[in-house]
């Protein structure tokens, strides 16, 4: 496969984000435009910063920005030295409950995809460490072990996605990452480091049962993650079309809103069934979409939008436990 590369500047590589509505993050840094990983589910291409991009990137030779996904990178080689200006002048840094103040590398790429992403991403972590702010690296990458000198810090939290450990179904869904078995292997590796490790749990396919979920978190709870996300697959829109280029056919049931909805709330009851059942209910975080709206009662959906993660950091020791007021979607 060609993959279309380059580099590209940007003005301000720190970004305040709505992605504390997931327990995230309030900014987020990305360290590149597109993601080789060309995952099939991957919302990314349906956001409005490629939809605006689109012009921009045709121009530097992506014909279909959407469906090409997968086949293009633009690294932003000046990030660094940005980041570093753009923290040095900052007066205000923006901190909500559910968000923490954290920043997040990536929201829209993988950080440690490849080399060149790689040393980019460690040079904005050793920023922001310099600065004393909170980072959360998400990665379906492997190259984040060269860096376990910086990334074992209180400050730091690594996550990787494995959505299921079946490496022939991550072949078919996300053929340019690495197999969730030694992503699997990454996060023991890092736990025995030191590392402070998190998983998310996403997106999950619509063949995933109540059994595959206790198989999975037995398996997951070896690496003592503080925290577990969830949330399933999307397949409407763009999505849903890429996922049936590939040949995905398992995701034509969910391609309407009501049927996705009903799938993800069967989903949602047997994640939190599996949890209960194997002890670890109180370290998950849901991450419900807001157009569950109308099909899940209101207060479960704010409940989670605005949650505080079970993770802690320096100055959230102390935080109420939210435990015994968890409303369960059962």
């Amino acid at each position: 496969m060609t993959i279309t590369q380059g580099s590209e500047n940007i003005a301000n590589p720190l970004q305040k984000s709505a992605l504390y509505k997931k327990g995230l993050c309030d900014y987020v840094i990305n360290v590149a435009s597109g993601c080789i990983h060309g995952c099939t589910f991957c919302y990314v291409p349906s956001t409005p910063v490629i939809r605006a991009r689109q012009p921009y990137l045709k121009d530097k030779g992506v014909n279909d920005p959407q469906m090409d996904w997968g086949k293009y990178l633009f690294i932003r080689k000046d990030l660094p030295e940005k980041l570093e200006s753009s923290l040095v002048s900052k007066r205000v840094w923006h901190e909500t409950p559910a968000g923490k103040g954290v920043v997040l590398l990536c929201s829209g790429t993988d950080p440690y995809q490849n080399k060149q992403t790689a040393d980019i991403t460690r040079m904005a972590v050793e920023t922001l460490l310099k600065h004393n702010k909170r980072v959360r690296i998400l990665t379906r990458g492997l190259l984040w072990l060269n860096d376990l000198d910086i990334l074992v810090n209180p400050n730091v939290t690594v996550g990787m996605s494995i959505p299921y450990l079946n490496d022939t179904l991550s072949r078919q869904i996300e053929p340019g990452s690495p197999p969730p078995s030694l992503r699997f292997k990454a996060l023991l590796e890092g736990r025995k480091a030191g590392c402070r490790l998190y998983v998310a749990v996403a997106p999950t396919p619509p063949q995933i049962t109540l059994e595959d979920f206790i198989f999975y978190l037995d398996k997951i709870l070896e690496i003592e993650p503080e925290v577990m996300f969830w949330e399933p697959i999307n397949a409407r829109g763009t999505n849903g079309k890429r996922m049936l280029a590939a040949g995905l056919d398992f995701i034509k049931p969910i391609m309407t809103k009501k049927t996705w909805a009903k799938h993800f709330i069967e989903q949602w009851e047997a994640f939190e069934k599996a949890a209960n059942s194997t002890g670890c209910l109180e370290r998950l975080h849901i991450w419900p979409d807001q157009e569950l709206t109308g099909f899940v009662d209101s207060k479960i959906l704010e409940y989670w939008w605005y949650k505080p993660t079970s993770e802690h950091w320096s100055d959230y020791e102390n935080q109420e436990d939210l435990t015994n007021l968890r409303p369960s979607i059962t």
